[in-house]
C-alpha cells in the first residue's frame, strides 16, 4: 500500500513526457540513466557496487547506446539478461564479458 514502487516519476525530454513521446531506445535511455545514478548512490554510500541486474536492457539501445552501457558497466559485477545472445556475442569481443546461456534448465558457456 505504501512505497516507492507506488511513486509516479515523470521524465521529460524537450517539456513532452518520455513515456507517451519518447521512442523506446529514450524510455530504455531514461530509466537506465536512473538506474545508473542509484548504483553511484549506493557506491557513495557503501564504498562497494552493489550487483546490477539488467533485464533485456539492450533490445531497444542502439550500438552507440549499447557501447556506453557496456563501457560504463566494466567495473561493476552485473547481471544481463537477453533473449537474443548477438549483441552481447559482439560486445564481448570489445569487453571480455563471460555469457552464459540457460536453456532447458541447464547452464551453458558460451564464450571465454
Amino acid at each position: 500500500m505504501y512505497g516507492p514502487h507506488k511513486d509516479d516519476i515523470i521524465i521529460k525530454i524537450d517539456g513532452n513526457e518520455c513515456k507517451y513521446f519518447g521512442s523506446q531506445g529514450q524510455q530504455r535511455s531514461a530509466i537506465l540513466s536512473i538506474k545508473l545514478a542509484e548504483i553511484e548512490i549506493i557506491k557513495e554510500e557503501t564504498g562497494e557496487y552493489p550487483i546490477l541486474l539488467l533485464d533485456d536492457v539492450l533490445s531497444e539501445l542502439d550500438n552507440k547506446r549499447k557501447g556506453y552501457l557496456m563501457n560504463y558497466i566494466k567495473g561493476i559485477q552485473t547481471v544481463i539478461t537477453t533473449t537474443d545472445d548477438h549483441d552481447l556475442k559482439e560486445l564481448t569481443k570489445f569487453y571480455n564479458k563471460k555469457i552464459f546461456y540457460i536453456n532447458e534448465g541447464k547452464i551453458g558457456n558460451i564464450t571465454n
